[in-house]
C-alpha cells in the first residue's frame, strides 16, 4: 500500500543554500517552505543523519551530482526562473511490506511514468523508522519546451492511479476506496492547538473503557454508562454524546479504533494471571459520590439559586478553582468544556465583579452596558464631525479624547459580550451538569464483577 503527495517548492535561492549548509538544521529538515537547492540536499544527501538513512538516488534525465546546476540551467534558457521552483512529492509505503531496493524500483517507475519525458527528477528512497518512502523532486520547467508543471487535482489523481497501478504489478496492497470525508479547518486546527476536540473526547473515554474492560459486551456498558449513546454493529458502530447531532463511526477516530482493532486490544490483555483472577468474584468497595442537588441549580435550593454560584461550581468541575485542587474526574460532558476554560473563567469574574445572580440582573446588566456603549459611540461620532473642522492644535486633544472613547468602548463591547455568553451557556450548564448527575448516581457502593477491574 502506497501512500502518495506533491507540493510547490517556493523561497528564495541564496538563503536555503545557507540553510542547506547548516548541519543542525539539515538534520530534520522542513519539506513544505524548501528550495529547490534544499529539497535536492534533503533526498540525496549521502550523509544522512540516524533520523533518517538514504538507500538509492537515481537521476531521470539530469546526473545526480549536477542536478540542481541542471534544473537551474532549463530555468534560465526559457527564461522561467521565478515563482514555484520545483516539485517535490513523496511515496510511502505500509511498514514490512517492501525491501529497499523494491520501493527503489516502484519509484524509478513512477518518474518515468509521471515526469520521465518532459522533466528533470531525482528520485531517492529513505527508510524513516521502519517505513520505506520515495521522494521525488521535479524541475517545475520542462527541458523540452520550457512549459511549467502543472500541479492541479486531475494530476494528482493520476499520480496516485499510476502509483496504485504499480503496486497491483508488485502484488501490495492497495487502498481501494479511500475515504473522501475530511477534517473541517476548525477541528484541524483545534487539534493543532492541542485542545480537547470531540474527537480527542471519544478517543480519551474509549481508551480508558478498553482499560477497564475483558469483554465487548464490558466495553459498550462502560461507554452508555459515562453518557454514550452506541448503534450499530462491527463496521457500522457509532458513538455520541447526547447533546450532539450526530452519531461518529469508531473507524472515523482512526484505525486504531474501529471495532475489531479495539476487540483485539481487549482480548490480548486478558493474560493468563488474569483469567486465573477471575474465576472468582472480586469485591470492590466504589464511594457514592455526593449528589450534585440539580434541583438547587435549577433555582429550588438556596445554595446554588444564583448565576455566580452555577459558574462557581462548574469551574469546580473543571478544577479551574480552586487553584491547588486536585484531578477530578470528570464525565464527557463537562470534560469537553475544558477546550474554553479561559472564556468561563472570563465569564465567572463577570458574574462576581457585578454581583449578578438570576436572569433578570443579568438581562438588566446588558441593557445598562448596550446604552452606555450606544451613547459612547455617538460622542465619538460627534468628535470626529468636529475633527474635520478643528485647527491642528485642537484636532490633537480631539484625537486624543476619541481614543479614550474608543477604549472604553473596548471594555463595554466585551462585558456585553460576556453577559451574551453567560445568558447562553448557563442553561447548557445546567444540562450538562443533569447529565454528569446522572452518571455519578448510576454507580454502586458495591459492585460485583469477575476481574473487570484489577
Amino acid at each position: 500500500m502506497a501512500i502518495t503527495k506533491i507540493w510547490p517548492v517556493k523561497d528564495s535561492l541564496n538563503r536555503v543554500i545557507e540553510y542547506a549548509k547548516n548541519v543542525d538544521k539539515t538534520e530534520n529538515p522542513d519539506f513544505l517552505n524548501s528550495d529547490l537547492y534544499q529539497v535536492l540536499h534533503y533526498a540525496a544527501d549521502e550523509n544522512k543523519t540516524r533520523f533518517e538513512r538514504q538507500y538509492y538516488v537515481t537521476g531521470i534525465n539530469c546526473a545526480v551530482e549536477t542536478a540542481g546546476q541542471q534544473m537551474q540551467i532549463t530555468k534560465e534558457r526559457f527564461g522561467k526562473i521565478g515563482g514555484t521552483l520545483a516539485h517535490h512529492a513523496c511515496q510511502s509505503f505500509k511498514p514490512d511490506e517492501i525491501t529497499p531496493k523494491e520501493c527503489h524500483a516502484i519509484g524509478v517507475k513512477l518518474a518515468q511514468k509521471m515526469w520521465g519525458d518532459k522533466y528533470e527528477v531525482i528520485v531517492s528512497t529513505h527508510l524513516n523508522t521502519n517505513c520505506l518512502h520515495n521522494h521525488f523532486v521535479i524541475n517545475s520547467v520542462s527541458f523540452i519546451d520550457g512549459k511549467k508543471y502543472n500541479e492541479r487535482k486531475a494530476e494528482y489523481q493520476r499520480l496516485r492511479d499510476t502509483s496504485d497501478a504499480l503496486c497491483r504489478e508488485y502484488h501490495l496492497s492497495v487502498i481501494e476506496n479511500p475515504t473522501k470525508r475530511k477534517r473541517s479547518q476548525g477541528l484541524y486546527q483545534a487539534e493543532k492547538r492541542g485542545e480537547l476536540t470531540r474527537y480527542a473526547l471519544y478517543r480519551s473515554d474509549i481508551d480508558e473503557a478498553i482499560e477497564r474492560s475483558m469483554t465487548m459486551k464490558e466495553f459498550y456498558d462502560y461507554l452508555r454508562r459515562k453518557g454514550y449513546q452506541i448503534k450499530g454493529k462491527i463496521d457500522s458502530c457509532a458513538l455520541k454524546l447526547p447533546h450532539y447531532p450526530r452519531f461518529t463511526r469508531f473507524k472515523t477516530l482512526g484505525e486504531a479504533y474501529s471495532v475489531l482493532r479495539i476487540q483485539d486490544q481487549i482480548y490480548r490483555q486478558r493474560g493468563p494471571e488474569i483469567r486465573e483472577r477471575s474465576k472468582e468474584p472480586i469485591l470492590f468497595f466504589v464511594p457514592t459520590p455526593k449528589k450534585l442537588q440539580i434541583e438547587d441549580i435549577l433555582g429550588f435550593g438556596e445554595e446554588f439559586r444564583k448565576l455566580r454560584n452555577l459558574y462557581l461550581f462548574f469551574c469546580y468541575q473543571l478544577g479551574i478553582y480552586p487553584k491547588n485542587k486536585g484531578q477530578v474526574s470528570m464525565s464527557p460532558m463537562i470534560k469537553e468544556e475544558v477546550r474554553r476554560m479561559e472564556e468561563i473563567s472570563q465569564q465567572t469574574i463577570f458574574l462576581c465583579k457585578h454581583q449578578i445572580d438570576t436572569y433578570e440582573q443579568l438581562k438588566e446588566k446588558q441593557k445598562e452596558i448596550q446604552t452606555e456603549m450606544d451613547e459612547l459611540i455617538s460622542q465619538r461620532k460627534k468628535l470626529t464631525n468636529k475633527m474635520r473642522r478643528a485647527e491642528p492644535e485642537e484636532k490633537e486633544v480631539l484625537s486624543q479624547r476619541k481614543r479614550e472613547l474608543t477604549s472604553q468602548i473596548s471594555v463595554l463591547r466585551k462585558d456585553l459580550k460576556l453577559a451574551l455568553g453567560v445568558e447562553k451557556r448557563s442553561l447548557d450548564m445546567v444540562e450538562r451538569l443533569k447529565a454528569t448527575d446522572r452518571d455519578m448516581n448510576k454507580e454502586k457502593e458495591i459492585v460485583y464483577k469477575k476481574g473487570r477491574y484489577r
